[in-house]
């Protein structure tokens, strides 16, 4: 098991809140440290990060477990690199979207009627102010992801682009922050509940439902996710997070990910 112990004084505030809460978070010698705050957030970054390394998706962040001992807390959660080169800056497309067009982009995104409207739009807006290409695929494999994983958090604030501040070249951003993922929040999704009752209550953000923003985003610019993992990669995943979270825990998020691969063979 590894384990840190931070000081509750260098947690850093973010200005990009999830709408369920913040996670206590640190930054130390390049590498980001995020503890548990909803529920079992670390472990949906883990798995999911190593089993995205399982599909045809290549550019994410890749977390690991780890112990947090901050104050009067010992918490368990997770760690990365920092993927920002130096000088880089992380633009939050709700930020970009107030620089060029003085409103924020989810406020934006409620003048139109459909998902397919409101996925263009912000396609095409990334598209045309930072000439990037190819966004709208880059854009549908992260709808995609957070279909199949439930992540109930994909706001406009953690869906980003990285500028250049030297050249002002700007680049994709890497799959980040599925955190609040595979019902990881154990105040909305309480583990004496019905798991199935629960996979249906998850609500997705920010275009529409999962089904209808992943059926929009595909029939705009193509399926992109291919999975290559089976349940054999998830229970060697899992048994090595033992150490971090109990059975309980372990058996739902098994649970989860077996039923999502059997809704994904079923489409």
């Amino acid at each position: 098991m590894q384990q840190i112990k931070l000081s509750e004084n260098e947690i850093i505030e973010s200005a990009n809140h999830s709408s369920k809460g913040n996670q206590p978070k640190w930054f130390v010698n390049g590498i980001w440290y995020k503890a548990d705050h909803m529920g079992y957030e670390g472990l949906a970054e883990v798995v999911i990060s190593k089993l995205l390394a399982k599909t045809n998706i290549t550019n994410f962040v890749s977390y690991e477990p780890v112990k947090i001992e901050f104050g009067y807390h010992n918490r368990s959660g997770c760690y990365s690199n920092n993927f920002l080169k130096k000088g880089d800056e992380l633009i939050p497309l709700e930020r970009l979207h107030r620089l060029y067009k003085k409103i924020g982009l989810s406020r934006k995104l409620r003048e139109f009627e459909n998902a397919n409207d409101r996925i263009k739009y912000t396609v095409d807006f990334v598209q045309e102010v930072t000439n990037i290409k190819k966004f709208g695929e880059y854009l549908t494999a992260m709808i995609e992801i957070d279909a199949f994983f439930l992540n109930e958090d994909r706001h406009t604030n953690n869906i980003a682009i990285i500028r250049n501040p030297d050249t002002n070249v700007f680049s994709l951003c890497p799959y980040f922050d599925q955190g609040l993922s595979l019902l990881s929040d154990l105040e909305g999704f309480w583990l004496d509940g019905d798991t199935d009752k629960h996979i249906m209550r998850v609500t997705a953000k920010p275009f529409g439902t999962f089904k209808v923003q992943t059926s929009a985003s595909q029939e705009l610019y193509g399926k992109q996710l291919k999975i290559n993992f089976s349940m054999t990669d998830v229970d060697v995943i899992l048994d090595e997070l033992k150490e971090y979270y109990n059975d309980e825990i372990i058996d739902r998020v098994r649970y989860v990910i077996e039923k999502q691969l059997k809704n994904k063979a079923l489409e």
